[in-house]
């Protein structure tokens, strides 16, 4: 049983008639930069968070590090970042001359841990980016009570959460600022971009400025930007997607709770070897990633391998805990979270994208099976 090439890919973006109907009609207008249609994805998109306003960036990143500026971080202030997720939620901080300083993770949501939270806040500290990690909500209710008073920022980065609800209200709705992700792999996309949302004016005004070179008017500078801005064509991509974005989550929720059954009986067969993602009663999970838990790094690498050469593209997100990232590493970081740098060596994500047939949802099951038999056979052999 092995095929080298990939048939079942881990993401593959849904692109329709829509969006390149959309895409005709922005390049026959003429208008291909930032314009109009910049404008009215940000509406559209405050709207779906419910929030009062937002701006639309280059990606991400961008739009992590221009919330950072807008809500007054930089040299030396300590911005509290989850010690498991992906590099940029703690490279923004250093981009604007703050300090990132690791918490660990839950080892059941991948999210913040309150308890390590409250451990880490200090007198230094000026902000906390709080991750939805894998479309899973993070506790935000309990981190704004540890919170409280401090005078802390808090930034949600909802780069893979879009759609995702706690308590029945949209992430990115709840800290000082929030940023989401439109690359190719998000829940929607846009190729490249970002969004950064907010009910403070201000902190959208500051981010406006920033991302187009500190312009005031025509020519006239007043701070130091760059060109951060998001094309018309992005655009109009984001906006057709953002029409189908609660459509896609609930094929990704029915993915997700076919690929539970199935690993349920697996794990009846062969005896739990695989431990299946956490939705909490407060929380709607939209399955960016399908991440499971395996018992140990040596089951993880061997699946990681078997389906991959079988024809099931599946990943590890992420193989470093970021405090043990050569970058980190270079900076003086030490050892700082123990279950974040258990789930690196646990962690596997298996396809859950919204262009999943059920012959596909077969095929992993089948080559998952057949993975875990074959792991468990060798082992009892040797």
């Amino acid at each position: 049983m092995s095929n080298r090439s990939i048939n079942i890919k881990l993401f593959e973006p849904v692109i329709e008639q829509e969006e390149i109907d959309s895409v005709i009609r922005v390049l026959k207008s003429g208008w291909l930069a930032q314009g109009p249609e910049v404008e009215m994805f940000e509406k559209e998109f405050a709207e779906y968070i419910g929030v009062r306003y937002s701006a639309a960036v280059s990606n991400g990143t961008v739009a992590l590090m221009l919330a950072l500026k807008a809500l007054g971080i930089g040299q030396g202030d300590e911005v509290l970042v989850p010690d498991y997720t992906f590099i940029a939620t703690a490279t923004a901080p250093l981009m604007v001359g703050a300090i990132p300083k690791f918490v660990d993770v839950d080892v059941n949501t991948f999210n913040i841990d309150i308890e390590d939270l409250k451990n880490k806040i200090s007198d230094r500290t000026k902000a906390v980016i709080v991750v939805h990690l894998f479309g899973h909500p993070a506790n935000i209710k309990a981190v704004k009570e540890v919170i409280g008073d401090k005078n802390i920022m808090l930034i949600e980065d909802a780069a893979q959460a879009h759609g995702a609800e706690a308590w029945g209200q949209k992430v990115g709705s709840f800290g000082d600022a929030a940023i989401f992700s439109f690359y190719a792999t998000k829940n929607i996309t846009t190729g490249e971009g970002g969004m950064v949302v907010s009910d403070k004016k201000e902190v959208i005004e500051k981010v406006k400025l920033l991302r187009n070179h500190g312009q005031i008017s025509r020519y006239i500078h007043a701070e130091l930007g760059g060109n951060y801005r998001m094309t018309s064509i992005q655009a109009a991509i984001g906006r057709a997607q953002l029409r189908k974005l609660d459509r896609l989550n609930e094929i990704r929720r029915d993915n997700a709770q076919l690929l539970s059954a199935i690993i349920t009986s697996i794990n009846a067969q062969y005896g739990n070897v695989i431990e299946l993602p956490v939705e909490e009663p407060w929380a709607r999970h939209v399955y960016h990633l399908y991440a499971i838990k395996l018992k140990d790094k040596t089951l993880r690498d061997y699946l990681y391998e078997c389906m991959n050469s079988n024809g099931v593209e599946v990943a590890i997100n992420y193989p470093l805990p970021l405090h043990s990232q050569p970058l980190f590493k270079s900076l003086g970081y030490k050892d700082c979270c123990p279950t974040s740098s258990n789930l690196a060596l646990r962690e596997l994500s298996l396809p859950v994208h919204p262009k999943l047939s059920r012959n596909d949802i077969n095929t992993i099951s089948m080559v998952l099976s057949k993975c875990i038999d074959n792991y468990i056979h060798f082992t009892s052999i040797t």
